[in-house]
């Protein structure tokens, strides 16, 4: 069975490195074509790509943007964002981004860190209603570094989040129910056997921990706090949590490939504000990007020190690797095989796909959203799993390698 994946895997490589040549295309402002173009046969050649790794990962749809020189360069969509209805996708097309959304609270958080209100290396507990301890190490602080690094010892516990949060919308003082020995919602799983700061575990919570620390400190919810600082300095009038600002057959149906066929997911709202829920378009999400791009600044609106970002793409502890990426504070980063370093995040959303990624190296970024995603697998025998990572990355390139020539 292995062989047999192997073999299949490497035809579709060959296949894919066969037509994979250089490519230009049509250079579009926020979605509004340039008077600047290439001919059109370079135009038909790429989107000949994308539809064949469309196609490979079965994506309805995928919609894409392209950053260069501090500005988008290049954007567009692709398929069917509703497939019974035959609505083609387009820039301006609304998905889910998912654990995007952690490079969110990140940068609200730092942004509090910027006026003084703490320093990294505070112990948590002094800013909320509860002292947050590893009850394994109950003499170790927790600490704003070790909860933005993944460090802090706590765990993941399943799907029990959006129970919590979506289905009885519970607010966000349930975490000390959740996070503390005697909460009525305790579950010892929450906690790992390491001590905070010892070693590197991804953890949603993490994040729903931070934005429950910027209510705490601001006196204002989290959304608001977002709204107020972020989305609104950086014209992120497409961007929200909530499903009631938007119109809701203009957003990307969720799918799920199995056994030949699409299923359907419902559009539901993800109360879970500090590890994901936003729901956006790839237009607002590059305003956010190039903010990172350009040292915290997008068209003219600062909203990071430049040497806040330089520290956020700082690896905060010598183990932050976890195999696949380095972890600087609510972002992660990797050296790829073209010798390049690039930072950025992923979503995974039932149904549904996100990635923003920046090359530090050069400055270019993209952005591509997806509404297919084989949530519900985890085996690495599952072919249909396998390729869809493949062409996840395939298409990543392809971006890098058209935003370059741009």
């Amino acid at each position: 069975m292995k062989n047999i994946i192997k073999i299949i895997i490497c035809i579709n490589i060959i296949l894919l490195g066969l037509i994979f040549a250089p490519v230009t295309g049509q250079i579009v402002q926020d979605g509004a074509m340039s008077k600047e173009k290439t001919s059109r046969t370079d135009d038909l050649d790429f989107d000949q790509k994308i539809n064949l790794l469309m196609k490979l990962g079965h994506l309805p749809s995928l919609s894409v943007c392209m950053i260069k020189n501090n500005s988008v360069v290049w954007s567009k969509g692709y398929g069917f964002y509703d497939i019974t209805n035959k609505k083609k996708a387009t820039d301006s097309t609304i998905y889910p981004i998912a654990s995007i959304t952690k490079t969110i609270t990140a940068t609200a958080i730092m942004q509090l860190y910027e006026k003084g209100y703490f320093d990294l290396d505070d112990n948590v507990s002094k800013y909320l209603p509860f002292d947050l301890k590893n009850p394994h190490y109950p003499n170790i602080n927790i600490t704003f570094r070790m909860l933005l690094a993944h460090q802090s010892s706590l765990a993941d516990t399943g799907n029990i989040y959006p129970i919590y949060f979506s289905c009885l919308n519970w607010p966000y003082n349930w975490l000390k129910e959740h996070l503390l020995p005697n909460g009525h919602i305790y579950s010892p799983k929450i906690w790992l056997k390491v001590p905070p700061g010892k070693d590197i575990y991804y953890s949603s919570i993490n994040m729903e921990v931070l934005a429950y620390l910027v209510e705490q400190i601001t006196h204002q919810p989290f959304d608001e706090y977002c709204k107020e600082h972020i989305f609104q300095p950086l014209d992120m009038k497409n961007t929200s949590w909530h499903l009631e600002n938007f119109d809701i057959n203009k957003i990307a149906v969720p799918y799920v490939w199995r056994a030949g066929i699409y299923i359907k997911f419902p559009i539901f709202e993800y109360h879970c504000y500090g590890s994901g829920g936003i729901w956006t378009n790839v237009l607002d999400l590059s305003h956010f990007l190039i903010a990172y791009v350009n040292d915290g600044v997008y068209n003219g609106t600062r909203i990071l020190k430049e040497e806040t970002v330089e520290l956020i793409e700082t690896l905060q502890y010598p183990n932050s690797y976890d195999g696949n990426f380095r972890y600087g504070l609510g972002w992660y980063f990797w050296n790829d095989s073209d010798g390049k370093t690039y930072g950025g995040h992923a979503g995974t959303y039932p149904g549904s796909w996100a990635s923003m990624t920046r090359c530090i190296s050069d400055g270019t970024g993209v952005i591509h959203f997806e509404n297919q995603n084989h949530y519900f697998s985890h085996s690495s025998l599952d072919l249909t799993l396998r390729m869809e990572k493949y062409v996840r990355s395939q298409l990543r390139k392809l971006l890098f390698e058209m935003a370059n020539k741009l």
